[in-house]
């Protein structure tokens, strides 16, 4: 046994060294299918998680309001809090319509600035209020308060507010029409308590949409319900990426599955006598086999592990020249592109060892 496994290797050795360049080829053509395979992985498994972490910056994906007129129990925001992952955000709103110094209304809300601020990152926003009695002034919403050096008056219920103006809030849609001010300045000052939560759940749709049945479940007869807009453009954005994707990924292998088959098919022809002889002093054609299948998935072998190493650096510097985010190498994408790559060389070796199937000594031997 030891005689003949030092003869396959020696044979294996042979083939793989002293074929010209059809090994050369053939590994060339595997490791550039590798190499955009491991890429597209890479880019779509770090891309996705940062776009996944990019879009909790725009904002609430989920909210639960009160019925019209009415507020929420109290302790709401706590409650989802703890039914949810623990990166998850929660953001309370107390709303109500006072008067200003010249009688204009505005609409006032209350909530907590340091979650705002990082819930909204988006918002365009000067500078945040940071204690009691300071306010967050939408640009809009300046016209219509008789603001005197950073000061300005509201009226609700009978009860005054003083207020100073710290920041000026622009975002284009309707939160330029508010003031807002920490939730403790208004729940004291209006008596209103919150009816509404913004809440930031972060991963993929299905995870989101599994935060949102668990807290249908925790608000029973509450309206919860999903950012159609951004989970939509999310969902849009992250489908089209996979697409491209999988369309790169999938004409780059088919690429090289035909050039892997025209090289494979080739050394069939050139070595047939090879083969021949093998067969004639008494190797049985499972073992010609087993040798031409070994060369091939050698030659996959290391072709996908040196496109892992090339896909994971141009995954980086695409990522990080196109998308602004270096993403590193995915270890778990490597057992995959060594898969990949051995499938592809063993499905391009399917015919070439059907042909080599019916190779016959004799006739070979003889010159036919």
């Amino acid at each position: 046994m030891s005689s003949r496994r030092r003869m396959f290797f020696h044979l294996l050795k042979r083939g793989l060294l002293g074929r010209g360049d059809r090994p050369i080829i053939a590994f060339i053509a595997l490791a550039v299918a590798s190499t955009m395979i491991t890429a597209m992985l890479s880019l779509y498994s770090g891309l996705e998680s940062k776009l996944n972490r990019d879009f909790r910056q725009y904002g609430a994906n989920v909210t639960i309001a009160a019925a019209p007129g009415q507020s929420l129990p109290d302790s709401s925001a706590a409650k989802a809090a703890s039914v949810l992952p623990t990166n998850s955000m929660v953001l309370p709103f107390a709303f109500a319509i006072a008067h200003s110094g010249n009688g204009n209304p505005v609409v006032i809300a209350g909530t907590e600035m340091s979650t705002a601020e990082k819930l909204n990152a988006w918002w365009g926003v000067s500078t945040w209020p940071s204690s009691e009695g300071q306010a967050l002034v939408g640009s809009k919403a300046e016209a219509r308060l008789a603001i005197a050096s950073k000061r300005f008056a509201l009226e609700f219920g009978g009860h005054n507010l003083q207020l100073t103006q710290v920041g000026t809030l622009r975002t284009g849609t309707e939160e330029e029409n508010r003031v807002y001010v920490p939730l403790s300045t208004f729940e004291s000052w209006s008596g209103v308590k919150p009816s509404l939560l913004e809440i930031s759940v972060p991963g993929t749709r299905q995870q989101v949409n599994e935060a949102i049945a668990i807290l249908q479940r925790a608000f029973p007869g509450m309206p919860v319900r999903p950012v159609r807009q951004l989970l939509e453009t999310e969902g849009a954005v992250i489908d089209r990426m996979r697409s491209v994707m999988l369309a790169c990924t999938a004409l780059i292998g088919f690429t090289a599955l035909l050039c892997v088959f025209s090289t494979l098919t080739s050394s069939i022809l050139e070595r047939r006598r090879d083969f021949a002889v093998m067969k004639a002093i008494g190797s049985s054609q499972r073992a010609v086999n087993v040798l031409f299948a070994a060369e091939t998935l050698t030659i996959a072998l290391a072709a996908g592990l040196a496109g892992y190493v090339l896909g994971s650096g141009l995954a980086a510097w695409i990522s990080e020249a196109n998308f602004h985010a270096l993403v590193l190498p995915q270890i778990a994408v490597l057992p995959v592109v060594i898969m990949l790559s051995m499938l592809m060389a063993l499905v391009a070796a399917a015919l070439p060892l059907a042909r080599l199937q019916r190779i016959q000594p004799a006739g070979i031997l003889k010159g036919e």
